[in-house]
């Protein structure tokens, strides 16, 4: 009978030693998970980053009272990122054509579009720029913006 005990304790023992060690292993993993998605939104944010793209704008475009706001890059239905969404603000009237025209990394061009744009003094809005389908934009693609 002593013997059952004896096995009886350890067993009993060794449940609490093990329900404390699982305990444990349940916070170390939840500490894991966080530094995951931690790490996963860092990258995430480092990819946006290095997809962001900054068009240039002339002269004339600030001198007219535009402005840009968030940059969108994505595609028509038909070719890969060749829609720039770009979102304007105008803090004048403007009723004018503007044009995009977008360069390799070695400075050639490969595509252009213009979208008229009529705006009333501040208003803000997306314009889409919607390029030739065998125009693929990249994050190391030069745009550049002027009016017409």
């Amino acid at each position: 009978m002593n013997k059952m005990y004896y096995l009886l304790s350890i067993s009993v023992c060794g449940l609490f030693a093990c329900s404390g060690v699982t305990e444990k292993i349940g916070e170390g993993s939840e500490k894991a998970g966080r530094a995951v998605g931690e790490i996963a939104r860092g990258v995430s944010s480092g990819v946006d980053q290095a997809f962001e793209i900054q068009p240039e704008t002339d002269t004339a475009f600030r001198l007219k009272g535009l402005s840009l706001g968030k940059v969108q890059l994505g595609n028509d239905g038909e070719g890969t990122d060749n829609r720039l969404s770009m979102y304007l603000i105008a803090t004048k009237a403007i009723d004018q054509p503007i044009s995009v025209k977008v360069y390799d990394p070695k400075g050639l061009e490969m595509g252009r579009s213009r979208s008229a744009v009529k705006m009333a003094a501040g208003e803000a809005r997306f314009v889409d720029f919607v390029f030739d389908k065998r125009t693929n934009i990249d994050n190391d693609s030069r745009v550049q913006l002027s009016l017409e």
